[in-house]
């Protein structure tokens, strides 16, 4: 099996509650649809490095750590959205309100540290949110995001943190191997 890696702000077990509570209210009796994600497994990607060697992880983590420059901050999941469209979803998402754009200067530093590690760069924009669930074939769900309730659910961002992504036959198992905390 194939161990991939990622860097990304961690959720607090109140958070993890705090957001399925609010999901229930907002939903009601409708159900998001898909594979969804375990809430143990919630968090807020910042990169996707993929498989990387144990060297080139803590020269990450080490780059990371010696360029955070910012402070505790507090971000919002706030409602359903879904990727590409919500007419062809393939992924149902909490989006993530991020005021002071502590997230975007996150996901750049973490960005750089991979590149200068030999890993290519994202992509796509950066788009600050928590996946709730995949759907294989796509899917419209439109009427279920039109319908959902509106929360906000705050979230304090203390830090990085560098997770192994592995696959099992139940799903992907998150381990975090390094924490890199907010000055």
């Amino acid at each position: 099996m194939i161990d991939n890696l990622f860097l990304a702000v961690a959720f607090t077990d109140e958070e993890r509650h705090a957001l399925a509570a609010a999901l229930t209210e907002s939903t009601g009796p409708a159900r998001i649809p898909g594979k969804r994600t375990s809430p143990e497994n919630w968090h807020v990607t910042l990169s996707f490095i993929g498989e990387c060697s144990d060297a080139d992880s803590d020269r990450i983590a080490h780059s990371i750590s010696d360029q955070l420059n910012a402070v505790h901050a507090k971000v919002w999941c706030t409602g359903l959205d879904a990727f590409p469209t919500s007419s062809k979803a393939t992924v149902i998402y909490t989006a993530v309100d991020d005021p002071t754009n502590v997230l975007t200067y996150l996901a750049g530093i973490c960005d750089e540290a991979a590149v200068d590690a030999g890993y290519g760069p994202e992509q796509r924009p950066y788009v600050p949110h928590v996946t709730l669930s995949r759907l294989r074939p796509s899917m419209d769900v439109h009427h279920l995001l039109s319908a959902h309730g509106d929360f906000r659910v705050p979230v304090v961002v203390s830090g990085v943190t560098m997770f192994r992504s592995r696959a099992t036959s139940n799903g992907p198992r998150y381990e975090a191997i390094e924490r890199m905390p907010l000055r």
